[in-house]
């Protein structure tokens, strides 16, 4: 899922603001997404070769020179794409802005809030949840039936997302995506999930996040998976159907862990785990299979 802009903005309109060469044939974008959500009037960019090659017609990509030819859509040529790309979302919320919800949070009236609980716009909580003392939830998150979030637990912020400019820099990637929590659901005391930067942060039915756990942008936790104590989960990881990740692991961005596995305690996590493998280790290492 993307964001909406208020205004449409013309794609050359951004090319001038970025210094870029304007397309030949101008269009208008109205929604920024991922690639893979990518539609006729949606910005988005495509970070390598095969990325690009994803991008549907009617889409308009910042792509690098190498990779403007695979673009099906229309190519935004950017020797950056990644720090083009957070340059235009800073444009297009300054000039245009983004649609995000206004409504008042919806709390199922069987739930239970504890004292001095933040909900931010949008949010929606269902039957039988319960968020306890002190939990900031941030704008259109959506809790499912049953789950528990426990006290001092920050849930929708914006995730560590920044590029360097030319001059080293930082620029900050705006965070528009959300943060879906399934049905019976456990976040732990001091928990951080952030909310992601184009798609959304995905914690699925069943899941068991203990204290103190980092989740960064877009990860997706599976169904029945644990994640222990002072584990951090970096940004687009995919973490399998009842995997078991054990405290002070840390896990690299965008990998994934199988279904089923093990990472054991304090694991560096670098590579793809397979469904039913334990690892272990700093860099983590295959062990055994899962009996």
């Amino acid at each position: 899922m993307g964001r909406a802009i208020k205004k449409a903005v013309s794609v050359n309109e951004l090319a001038d603001a970025l210094e870029l060469a304007p397309l030949a044939e101008d269009t208008l974008i109205s929604f920024v997404a991922p690639v893979t959500e990518a539609e006729a009037g949606t910005l988005c960019f495509a970070k390598n070769e095969l990325w690009s090659q994803k991008v549907l017609p009617g889409a308009v990509a910042l792509v690098a020179p190498e990779h403007a030819a695979n673009c099906q859509g229309y190519a935004l040529v950017s020797p950056s794409p990644r720090l083009d790309f957070a340059r235009a979302l800073m444009y297009l919320e300054k000039e245009a802005g983004f649609v995000w919800s206004e409504d008042d949070p919806r709390v199922h009236p069987t739930a239970t809030l504890g004292q001095n609980v933040v909900l931010g716009k949008g949010v929606v909580i269902g039957e039988y949840a319960t968020i306890m003392h002190n939990v900031v939830i941030q704008d259109e998150v959506t809790i499912g039936a049953r789950t528990i979030v426990k006290s001092c637990a920050v849930i929708g912020e914006d995730g560590f997302g920044f590029e360097r400019g030319d001059d080293g820099r930082a620029i900050r990637l705006p965070h528009l995506g959300r943060v879906v929590i399934g049905d019976d659901v456990e976040i732990g005391s001091l928990t951080t999930v952030c909310r992601g930067t184009l798609g959304d942060t995905i914690i699925r039915d069943g899941a068991k996040i203990d204290d103190h756990v980092h989740i960064a942008h877009n990860v997706d936790v599976g169904e029945d998976a644990f994640v222990i104590a002072c584990a951090e989960i970096s940004g687009g990881v995919k973490i399998g159907r009842q995997a078991w990740v054990a405290p002070n692991a840390s896990v690299l961005n965008q990998l994934k862990i199988g279904e089923k596995s093990i990472v054991g305690l304090g694991a560096v996590v670098v590579r793809n785990v397979d469904n039913c493998s334990i690892v272990a280790g700093n860099p983590a290492k295959h062990i055994r299979s899962v009996d």
